[in-house]
């Protein structure tokens, strides 16, 4: 009998984790289902656990009482366990205080507060996570304590005196972690002695956003304490993005670092915020500058991150050994991860593979951070310029933009009452910070007009479709284009996106609308791109910074394009058939008659033809299907052909972790694929797209799909843009070129914008081929030259005949 008591709350046990497990997925109802199954079994331990949980779901689902209820009863549990002076105990009633003042019972939650921190200083007088946790709630109360109505001055008054409070609070949080207080940006260096990094980046960030709360309270905005809140805002918030970018360089993995991105991104938004207040209240540019600075470390940060590290030992003494081992590490995480990921997905998972993949990885990351630190310890350069400041300024990029050039780069902040749209307006002899209030209509704008664009059902579009499609464009050029149009006419744009925006091409936006009472006639509509060439960035940094090194310029390119018999394959569950892409071979042929090109079709486009020549041609071009897995994006796929061979690790599904690490010498990647350009937006790092992965990979330049291209018109599209580019356009323009010559032969049906407007250029527009003038004027020159010396010739021969 006692054997089989034990067995039940054992089992118990492990059904909490999965109880908890269902809590976090946000699958509440079998989460609730397994903690009543589960928790009269339990260990008194694990059914104080239980109560917390159940406290949890109900609080989400706004059971106020039966949560209340759930507290009291892990408290109870708690101090009948372990006594009234533990600090499990305390900890229990920090919880209980969370809930209260989430539910504004301000008097109870302070008394509940003062409870547990009797019991914290009996052990933690001074330095301790509970003690800063303590600190952290008490700071929470007087930032949301509410304020009896009053005149207007003694409300901003009173709620000044209890946001320098919360503070003060915060500030002492702080010192019980053992972070020095007072700080600066001068003298704050990572240390091991504080006990929770991110704990004090968090609360640095509380007190940052508490002094803006301040800033918003201030009535008198050309006030003293009005700019002093904003720049003390501005200390906070400067440090903790000092110590995210330094936590950030510490782990070498991009997952990791993609986590970390979120609390940078809500940061540098904050920052961004603050600083072109703290420009419209004095007008220095110093501010701007700041806010371009922050704009610049939300976007791509991994990219750019990885630029910086393999700058760093491109630029140092590291032997060529050390960096070889790394990128074997590097494989083998990639690797063994995407193993992890099939076995995880299958219905029935083999645990042993699981723990043996899991051991390889942890191995393989292990030895990758030992190397790091050894590298860093080792070599003094390579350490100083990995965690350099390698943003280029404002001036350094207006020096680097020709007279023609302009960049337009975004934030779009999305709160909960209102959208905030930051422009920054970069040419080479001015820039400039716009912001703009915009509603609920503008997000509504951009999800309509990518729906049109990319929606699959396009041959049956309406008529109402069409004309809501125009209405959506246009605003959306009132906000993006039109109030800079002025700065932009006669000049070549470099669109930085943000969030959403990442998902529309610019070039289909409208200028202005046509009849809707009459039918829409797609190939006479005012498109951006009929007036400007627009080209696409995922910062302004990344633009200069991923094209610095000179590649000799060889002209050859390589061509991928597998053929496809509707086979189907099972990747995470789901099926998926591989349709037929005649126009790909199409489209590879017609560009080997163009370009010096070499091709690999059918059966002989394998990943393995693939990863042995890349690393001798300019221009990657790949025909072919792609398979987008939003919810990891490191294992989206271009489908290559299977490789009978049975080469390790060439299957003929090339995934987004296997790109990152390989050696891409190419100026050029066009993807002439599905998708190639979509797929889940991350805060701070941008779409988590196949074409992400090319960049990772030190590709300059990218031609790449926003949504699935219909095959004909994509092959006609790829065979104009290498004839321009043939002739010496740049990229942009030669894309530009090979849409409108497309937009100018088709009817009004073919003229839809899902045929034409999906491809995009991203990053580095420069020519690749010399221009047909440069041959002519060459050419001329020499025959210019020729009669000049036969002239000289001539006139000296003359003149030795009337000497004689």
């Amino acid at each position: 009998i006692e054997k089989q008591k034990t067995k039940t709350e054992d089992i118990a046990s492990v059904n909490f984790h999965i109880a908890e497990i269902y809590y976090l997925t946000n699958e509440y109802e079998k989460a609730v289902k397994l903690i009543e199954q589960n928790i009269d079994n339990a260990y008194a331990e694990d059914q104080i656990l239980y109560f917390e949980l159940l406290a949890f779901i109900n609080q989400i689902n706004n059971n106020t009482s039966e949560a209340r209820n759930n507290y009291q009863s892990a408290i109870d549990l708690t101090i009948e366990l372990y006594g009234v002076k533990n600090l499990k105990v305390a900890i229990e009633y920090l919880n209980y205080s969370l809930f209260l003042l989430a539910n504004i019972e301000y008097n109870e939650a302070s008394k509940v507060l003062e409870k547990a921190r009797d019991i914290i200083i009996t052990t933690q007088p001074v330095f301790g996570s509970e003690l800063a946790d303590y600190y952290n709630l008490k700071a929470r109360y007087y930032r949301n304590l509410p304020i009896e109505k009053q005149d207007v001055k003694s409300f901003a008054e009173e709620k000044k005196r209890n946001l320098n409070k919360a503070i003060n609070y915060y500030k002492k949080a702080l010192t019980a972690l053992k972070f020095p207080v007072p700080y600066s940006l001068d003298d704050i260096k990572y240390s091991d002695n504080w006990l929770s990094l991110m704990d004090c980046i968090n609360f640095l960030k509380r007190i940052g956003d508490t002094y803006k709360e301040i800033a918003e309270v201030e009535q008198n905005r050309q006030s003293e304490k009005y700019t002093k809140s904003l720049t003390d805002a501005i200390e906070s918030y400067k440090i903790v993005g000092e110590l995210i970018q330094k936590a950030r360089m510490e782990l070498s993995s991009d997952e990791s670092k993609i986590q970390l991105t979120e609390l940078e991104y809500s940061t540098f938004q904050n920052l961004i915020e603050t600083a072109f207040n703290a420009y419209s209240a004095t007008n220095n540019p110093e501010f701007i500058e700041l806010a371009f600075q922050s704009a610049e470390r939300i976007k791509s940060s991994s990219v750019f991150d990885k630029l910086s590290n393999e700058s760093a030992i491109e630029n140092s003494l590291i032997p060529d050994s050390l960096v070889q081992l790394e990128k074997r590490f590097n494989n083998t995480i990639s690797i063994f991860s995407e193993k992890l990921f099939e076995e995880n997905s299958e219905d029935v998972p083999d645990t042993t593979m699981i723990n043996k993949y899991n051991t390889r990885i942890f191995e393989a990351s292990r030895k990758r951070e030992e190397l790091n630190r050894y590298l860093e310890s080792e070599y003094n350069d390579y350490y100083e310029l990995k965690y350099s400041a390698s943003m280029l300024s404002i001036s350094e990029i207006q020096k680097k933009l020709a007279h023609n050039e302009i960049i337009l780069e975004y934030i779009l902040n999305e709160k909960d009452s209102l959208t905030e749209l930051y422009t920054f307006i970069i040419s080479k002899n001015r820039f400039d910070l716009i912001k703009q209030n915009v509603g609920g209509d503008f997000l509504k704008s951009i999800e309509n007009v990518f729906h049109f664009m990319s929606d699959r059902e396009y041959i049956f579009t309406t008529n109402r479709e069409s004309k809501e499609f125009c209405v959506a464009s246009n605003q959306l050029y009132k906000k993006l284009i039109l109030p800079f149009y002025n700065e932009i006419q006669d000049k070549k744009i470099t669109i930085v996106p943000d969030g959403k925006l990442s998902y529309i091409a610019f070039d289909g936006l409208l200028q202005n609308l046509p009849d809707t009472s009459k039918i829409i006639q797609f190939n006479k509509l005012d498109y951006l791109i009929k007036e400007f060439t627009i080209n696409y960035s995922n910062s302004s940094n990344l633009l200069f910074k991923n094209s610095s090194s000179a590649k000799k310029i060889r002209n050859k390119a390589i061509a991928f394009a597998p053929e496809y018999r509707s086979d189907t394959f099972n990747i995470a569950n789901e099926k998926i058939v591989l349709f037929p892409l005649p126009g790909a071979q199409k489209e590879v042929a017609n560009i080997s008659k163009t370009i010096n090109t070499k091709v690999y079709r059918g059966e002989d486009a394998t990943e393995t033809n693939f990863r042995n020549n890349i690393e001798k041609y300019d221009i990657l071009h790949l025909a072919m299907h792609a398979y987008i897995n939003d919810s990891l994006p490191a294992f989206s796929r271009l489908a290559f052909s299977f490789d009978t061979t049975n080469v390790a690790n060439s299957d003929g599904w090339l995934n987004t972790a296997d790109i990152y690490n390989l050696d891409i010498n190419a100026k050029l990647t066009v993807l002439s694929a599905c998708n190639t350009g979509s797929g889940q937006l991350k805060k701070g790092e941008g779409i988590m797209s196949l074409a992400r992965g090319f960049f990772y990979a030190s590709c300059p330049a990218i031609i790449m799909s926003l949504w699935e291209v219909e095959d004909q018109s994509g092959t006609q599209i790829m065979g104009s843009f290498y004839k321009n580019l043939k002739r010496g356009k740049t990229k942009d323009e030669s894309l530009r070129q090979a849409k409108l010559e497309y937009l100018e032969n088709s009817n009004s049906r073919r003229a839809h914008p899902h045929y034409w407007l999906g491809y995009i250029n991203i990053g580095n527009n420069s020519p690749l081929y010399k221009s047909y003038d440069f041959y002519f004027f060459s050419l001329l020159l020499l025959v210019l030259l020729g009669i000049s010396i036969d002239q000289t010739i001539r006139i000296k021969k003359a003149r030795k005949k009337r000497a004689s």
